[in-house]
């Protein structure tokens, strides 16, 4: 068992979609429910805050020091430096129900985000895209909250999670094509306190799922058989990623959303930025290719 601490006391009220930036050496996430991105610098500590006109359900590293953004309305590239956003496009103009949630930047360049109806996420509304340029391309559908988003350091595998569902799949993954195919059952959480949320990978092709209600972050083998758990003083984790000069640290997002007072006197720090060292380390997040 591994224990991690607090590192950013930010009370989040849904943390999500930790990036660390190896150019700035600074760790990117968002908070959700409050529109709001925040980027940390592990150095001094100092937290720099954005706000969002939409909610941020996901980040990306892109070019000349932008991310990449998941917003309700659709894909944006953001700069911190001015703090301004540039519309991409919008893959469901028809459904401003629905929100980008989890996502994440693939080996080829694209950016893959999947959609949930929020408020209502039990109904099937959401779907898995796939941007390539300003392209999104549906490839999932009846999906109701999409996460887990990662891949296989040999691109052979994309591994998703339906969280409501409470299991992650597996799917055969054409890093050339970006095409999906063969879903299969890696991990079934069926029955189990957490629920599936966020999820990288590392060197050794190890995934660590952040389990919503779980209170922990656990690495699953390559033939899904649990490894290793972090737990956190929290309930709902939200995303794990790695990060650090030598990307041997795990920086997770939590959540306070729906604790009762009770709940949150329990858990003062829900909603915090935790972090632990780890013995292997994590791959760096890819770079969003663009408009080119």
């Amino acid at each position: 068992m591994t224990e991690a601490d607090c590192i950013a006391d930010t009370r989040d009220s849904l943390g999500e979609s930790p990036l660390w930036d190896p150019v700035t050496e600074r760790l990117f996430w968002v908070d959700i429910n409050r529109c709001l991105i925040h980027r940390l610098d592990p150095r001094t500590g100092k937290i720099t805050d954005w706000p969002c006109k939409t909610e941020p359900g996901c980040l990306g590293r892109a070019d000349n020091g932008r991310l990449v953004a998941g917003l309700r309305d659709g894909f944006y590239f953001f700069s911190p430096a001015t703090g301004e956003f540039e519309r991409i496009t919008d893959p469901e103009p028809g459904k401003p129900e629905n929100r980008l949630n989890d996502g994440k930047v693939d080996r080829a360049g694209r950016f893959w985000a999947g959609t949930m109806r929020d408020p209502h996420p039990d109904e099937p509304c959401g779907a898995l895209y796939k941007l390539e340029g300003k392209t999104a391309l549906q490839m999932l559908d009846g999906i109701r909250i999409p996460n887990s988003l990662c891949w296989s350091p040999d691109n052979q595998i994309l591994y998703f999670a339906d969280t409501r569902a409470r299991v992650i799949w597996g799917f055969d993954f054409n890093l050339a094509s970006g095409e999906l195919t063969d879903r299969r059952l890696f991990v079934d959480l069926q029955g189990q306190l957490g629920r599936p949320d966020g999820a990288t990978v590392d060197t050794e092709g190890y995934l660590w799922s952040a389990e919503y209600g779980g209170g922990r972050v656990v690495r699953y083998t390559p033939d899904g058989t649990v490894d290793k758990v972090v737990n956190l003083p929290v309930a709902n984790v939200t995303c794990p990623t790695f990060g650090g000069t030598d990307y041997k640290t795990l920086f997770i997002t939590t959540a306070s959303q729906r604790l009762a007072e009770s709940e949150l006197a329990e858990q003062p720090l829900a909603g915090g930025l935790f972090a632990c060292e780890v013995t292997v380390a994590g791959l760096p997040e890819p770079v969003f290719a663009g408009l080119g």
